[in-house]
């Protein structure tokens, strides 16, 4: 463990912002005998399900493609139901709207515009690494690589 922390002390003055956290062994028993069935040092055990991915499992559109997106699954609600189409269209009186928290990441990742606060600047440049741009859709990378669309909070 000390040999891991020594390796990303080194590595910490390249990163914005570093944090380590230690997870006792009894929490990471599942994690350690997957470990062990991956390396080939035990068997894979009765009902776990094993499938490589040698390919992404989606496609994504290319900046300026058109027309490839695959169509939207019908839901099966009856849009005459008023209980679906049923909107609030009366906000409170005089209550600005909440400014879309998606902004500073856009403007930094797409025109390298930073706030003027410092504080702030470093937060979106250290946070901003785990977003990415498709189509001016600002998207997350889950810890899986998978991308969550980011929506506001309206």
């Amino acid at each position: 463990m000390a040999a891991y922390c020594d390796a990303v002390r080194q590595l910490e003055h390249k990163f914005d912002g570093l944090e380590l956290n230690h997870v006792a062994r009894c929490f990471k028993e599942a994690a350690d005998e997957l470990e062990k069935v991956v390396s080939g040092q035990k068997p894979v055990p009765d009902g776990v399900f094993i499938s490589d991915q040698h390919k992404p499992s989606i496609h994504y559109e290319e900046p300026g493609e058109v027309g490839n997106a695959p169509p939207v699954p019908d839901s099966g609600a009856d849009p005459s139901d008023p209980k679906v189409m049923e909107i609030d269209t009366d906000p409170a009186e005089g209550a600005d709207p909440p400014p879309d928290w998606r902004a500073p990441y856009l403007d930094y990742l797409i025109c390298e515009l930073l706030p003027t606060n410092k504080t702030e600047a470093r937060r979106i440049t250290r946070r901003a690494k785990s977003f990415i741009v498709i189509d001016r859709e600002l998207y997350k990378r889950s810890h899986t690589g998978i991308l969550q669309r980011c929506i506001p909070i309206e």
